[in-house]
């Protein structure tokens, strides 16, 4: 009887402290009732943060794929970010991140239970009750060995609070070892787990982001670096044959990333290594002695020695030909807008090493290889951006430039959080920030035309020769020299897809 007392006491509880509420503060999902609260003192944000949307992959599920989150019998109160996916993400004194101004919230609680997403949507006070929001869902970069859609910069409230009508998501998805093992355990269809996270966050919100307000047929998946790489990944797994992949998306961003950035072949050296420095041997017998160790041994052996686990090539979410199918344009046609950073790997040179050249060489290398291209001769409609901004609360020092990394130039004047840095922000500065803004929200409420009317042409050439691809002006360089509008060009930046696939495989 006491205990049926205390039941009935939380209860009377729960309900009363929700007394007074508005109902749009409380939504009815597939993982159960979420609780959230307003965001801002103009009470024009609402954010439901640290909304689960599976199962915690913990235990026996800690190689496994996805499982949906079962409803608790309870209201889930989503006020606080999740815990961020077991990772190890310390610098040292000689790398630029060791200055950079970057956090995840939530860090000292890293943990296998990480599957949870964060959504900022528009209150009845703000919402033009026209038509249902356009949803920007962002996929974190982090080389696919760390970060979180808690990094500060990803709040998405300024996002949602300057823009009508947009509902920004962010989430997190399993890392390093534990997304993509390369296990001979397990099986070779069911080694890419954090590209099947990021699956289920997207069926998810697919499936319930339409009682926050948001409209379902309107998702731009956007992303940057191994973030950009995941949603391209996605693209060509679109364009299988499984019937059931059915993309749900509407469009595209790339920043900084394309499929084949980050691939492992399917041959589990770096499982191999890594349990044998656990003491677990190699082969399928390791699979259980590895699940018994404790997840931050696990990350913290190997981020002291050199084991890398990216997605793997399992030609099913994975393929080994994207250059052959780039060409046939197997891949989800829908509109994309792709860009990278004007000095894209000046943040990875130690301190003491600073040489233009060498970024310049690893730029060229790494990143251009333009996948957007073949998809404008596969009458994709495409844009191109270059982000050139220099601005002192973000580029601590002049030499590092528009840079790329866990917490890159540009997404912070994406999400308006530039101003998250200790450093002051410059007139300029918000106005880029509010013209990036409005490029990136009219994409995502209409990815056909949206960007053409902001007055962005589409990516286009009129000629091929054996080198290079003559292009229109038609790429939009955004803050360059620090000024806005965008300015409009071509060339030194394009050659050819197959010259710069050649140049990346000699790095």
């Amino acid at each position: 009887m006491p205990h049926i007392f205390l039941i009935f006491c939380l209860i009377w509880i729960q309900a009363a402290a929700q007394v007074g509420q508005p109902p749009e503060l409380h939504i009815k999902t597939s993982s159960g009732i979420i609780n959230g609260k307003y965001n801002n003192t103009a009470q024009t944000v609402r954010g439901f943060i640290g909304v689960p949307y599976a199962e915690p992959p913990v235990g026996r599920l800690r190689w496994e794929p996805p499982r949906p989150k079962s409803p608790p019998s309870h209201p889930i109160d989503a006020f606080s970010f999740s815990n961020p996916c077991a990772q190890v993400y310390t610098y040292s004194n000689e790398s630029i991140w060791s200055i950079l101004p970057y956090k995840i919230w939530n860090a000292a609680n890293m943990s296998e239970d990480c599957l949870y997403m964060n959504i900022w949507a528009p209150s009845t006070k703000h919402h033009s009750k026209k038509r249902k929001a356009a949803v920007m869902m962002f996929i974190h970069g982090g080389s696919y060995a760390s970060g979180s859609g808690s990094v500060s910069y990803y709040d998405g409230t300024n996002l949602v609070q300057d823009d009508e009508d947009i509902i920004a998501v962010t989430f997190n998805y399993r890392l390093n070892i534990f997304g993509f093992p390369n296990s001979p355990g397990l099986d070779p269809k069911k080694q890419n787990l954090g590209l099947l996270d990021q699956r289920m966050a997207i069926e998810w919100v697919h499936m319930n982001i339409g009682n926050f307000g948001g409209d379902p047929n309107r998702i731009l998946l956007f992303g940057q670096s191994a973030g950009a790489s995941s949603a391209d990944l996605y693209s060509y797994a679109a364009s299988t044959s499984l019937k059931k992949f059915d993309p749900l998306v509407s469009a595209f961003a790339l920043h900084s990333g394309t499929a084949p950035l980050l691939l492992s072949p399917p041959d589990h050296e770096n499982w191999n290594n890594l349990s044998t420095d656990l003491g677990c041997d190699i082969g399928k017998r390791s699979h259980y002695c590895m699940n018994q160790i404790p997840a931050m041994r696990i990350v913290e052996t190997r981020a002291q020695g050199n084991y890398n686990f990216y997605p793997v090539v399992d030609e099913l979410l994975v393929f080994s030909d994207y250059v052959a199918r780039c060409d046939k344009g197997q891949l989800a046609r829908l509109p994309t807008l792709a860009g990278m950073t004007e000095r894209e790997c000046s943040a990875l040179v130690p301190l003491n090493q600073v040489s233009v050249n060498m970024t310049e060489i690893y730029e060229v290398g790494r990143f251009r290889y333009n996948s957007h291209r073949i998809r404008v001769r596969h009458n994709v409609t495409t844009w191109r951006y270059l982000y050139h901004g220099n601005f002192s609360s973000l580029s601590l020092t002049t030499w590092l430039g528009a840079y790329h990394g866990v917490t890159p130039a540009e997404i912070p004047m994406v999400f308006g959080t530039y101003n998250f840095s200790s450093a002051s922000s410059t007139s300029i500065e918000v106005q880029a920030s509010k013209y990036i803004q409005g490029a990136w929200t009219s994409f995502a409420k209409d990815p056909l035309t949206g960007l053409r009317a902001y007055g962005w042409p589409q990516y286009r050439f009129n000629g091929v020769d054996d080198k290079l691809i003559v292009i229109e002006p038609t790429l939009i360089n955004i803050a360059f020299n620090n000024t806005i509008p965008a300015v409009l060009s071509s060339a030194p930046w394009d050659h050819s897809c197959k010259d710069v696939i050649v140049q990346r495989s000699e790095l």
